[in-house]
């Protein structure tokens, strides 16, 4: 990295105290960058007005936008307080200071092409052939409609994610090893097949993104391979050294969840993290805080 990127300063959103994705991109980059990384009561991104003064007394270079509303975790009361309506204010207020920035790039979702359906090695050019039925795909769906004739935004669209900040009340892969931890079964709902990403993947491709000119304006970002739940399972048990079995309540497969990468690889031509090293650093993370692991609470998304 040249020094000269010192000098530039990165607004990352979803960064603050209870981020998830934004937390881990923070200490990616902020070896390279001057991060700015307020926290929602410190910046509400769903009121424009506080954006705009915002950047109006500060310098952003780049914008990363990772912050999701979600009224079952958040703390902090913002202007707006309703998932589907706070995520696409929140998206606007940033992209209303586009001339304030280089360039933008936020946190997309495979949900955009509609999760009521299959969805199968599905390519970007197929953006748009379903409307998404749930709020949160739908949202996301609103913001690239936007995003894609922009000057300046970017979507980097991620379908499964591994990344051990996730809470393992929530992320599929960090249940998992919770469970392998606590030595509980590994039950869940159905087995069905996923494209699977990294977070440090995902910065890797946001760091290129800042510093490199790219044509397209989306990009589906996973592991060229897709993998079901059950060989994901394989290897959490292999490195927990694990016998228990895993028992899913309904036989077959859930719709599948997949995408091509072939836009990915071309354009970036970045090698990937294999998924075995990504399960470690999640179980090892989660095995050092074993003991803040509620169990009452383990299976909560999945009742």
């Amino acid at each position: 990295m040249e020094g000269n990127n010192q000098a530039k300063t990165v607004l990352i959103t979803g960064a603050g105290p209870t981020g998830v994705t934004g937390r881990f991109l923070k200490e990616y980059l902020e070896k390279d960058y001057t991060i700015l990384a307020p926290s929602s009561k410190e910046l509400d991104l769903t009121d424009d007005a506080t954006v705009r003064a915002f950047f109006d007394s500060h310098h952003v270079d780049f914008v990363v936008h990772c912050a999701t509303y979600r009224s079952n975790i958040s703390k902090t009361t913002h202007m707006v307080d309703e998932e589907f309506e706070s995520n696409l204010r929140m998206y606007f207020a940033l992209a209303s200071q586009s001339d304030k920035f280089q360039k933008m790039v936020y946190l997309g979702s495979g949900a955009e092409y509609d999760k009521s359906r299959p969805i199968v090695n599905i390519k970007e050019e197929q953006f748009g052939e379903s409307i998404p039925k749930d709020k949160y795909g739908f949202g996301k769906y609103i913001m690239y409609q936007h995003c894609r004739n922009s000057k300046n935004i970017y979507n980097l669209r991620m379908f499964g994610t591994l990344n051990k900040y996730e809470r393992y009340t929530k992320n599929v892969i960090c249940n998992l090893c919770a469970k392998a931890i606590l030595g509980l079964p590994l039950n869940l709902r159905q087995d069905v097949r996923f494209s699977w990403v990294d977070i440090l993947d995902v910065s890797k491709a946001i760091h290129y993104l800042l510093e490199h000119d790219l044509e397209k304006h989306d990009y589906n970002i996973a592991l060229p391979i897709p993998l079901k739940l059950s060989e994901l399972v394989e290897k959490i048990k292999q490195i927990a050294n694990c016998n228990k079995e895993m028992v899913f309540q309904q036989i077959g497969l859930s719709n599948e969840y997949t995408c091509s990468t072939e836009r990915y690889e071309t354009d970036f031509g970045l090698s990937m993290r294999p998924v075995e090293e990504s399960i470690k650093e999640i179980y090892a993370y989660l095995l050092s805080n074993k003991d803040n692991i509620n169990v009452e609470a383990i299976d909560g998304r999945w009742k």
